[in-house]
């Protein structure tokens, strides 16, 4: 009995057969991760390279179309300036979908939740979970500080006070 105990063929195939399964998780876990992290990346890279496309040669960069926009939701100083990605919306684009990576689990595999799905699993205290990691992407720029002023009866217009432009906080959009 104690040659059998000291017998030691075999070992390598066992401790293959116990820790393979650990092995695959950890890589799963690890490819999702490195695929969100690499997806956000080149997401950047596209929102950043589109926003300076749109305002290319416009040192102001608020256009007069966004003002007008700021202006019918009562966004009275404008200071900044972005752009966002999404990959598609819903409800008349009110509601973004960010890209997902789902990340795969050998505890939990019964999850109905879908990348689009507002659903959440939610664990014992009732906290939302996620088996998706989202990548929402953005990007902006602080830019000259615009001021909306009432015209009477000619409307409304959005102007540059100059007393305004030094102020550190000019990122700014408010009512």
């Amino acid at each position: 009995m104690k040659n059998v105990l000291k017998n030691q063929k075999g070992q390598a195939i066992f401790e293959l057969i116990i820790f393979l399964p650990f092995l695959i998780f950890l890589y799963t876990i690890y490819s999702t991760t490195g695929n969100a992290i690499n997806g956000s990346i080149n997401q950047q890279k596209a929102v950043r390279g589109y926003f300076y496309g749109l305002v290319r040669g416009n040192s102001y960069i608020n256009t007069t179309t966004d003002l007008d926009e700021f202006s019918e939701k009562a966004i009275s100083v404008v200071g900044f300036s972005a752009l966002g990605w999404r990959e598609k919306s819903a409800s008349g684009g009110q509601r973004s979908f960010a890209p997902c990576f789902r990340f795969s689990s050998l505890l939990k595999n019964d999850s109905s939740e879908e990348c689009d799905s507002k659903e959440r699993d939610e664990d014992n205290d009732g906290q939302p979970i996620s088996r998706y990691v989202r990548v929402f992407t953005f990007y902006g720029i602080c830019g000259p500080v615009y001021t909306k002023i009432s015209d009477g009866g000619a409307g409304n217009y959005y102007d540059i006070n100059p007393a305004q432009q030094n102020n550190p906080g000019n990122c700014i959009l408010s009512n």
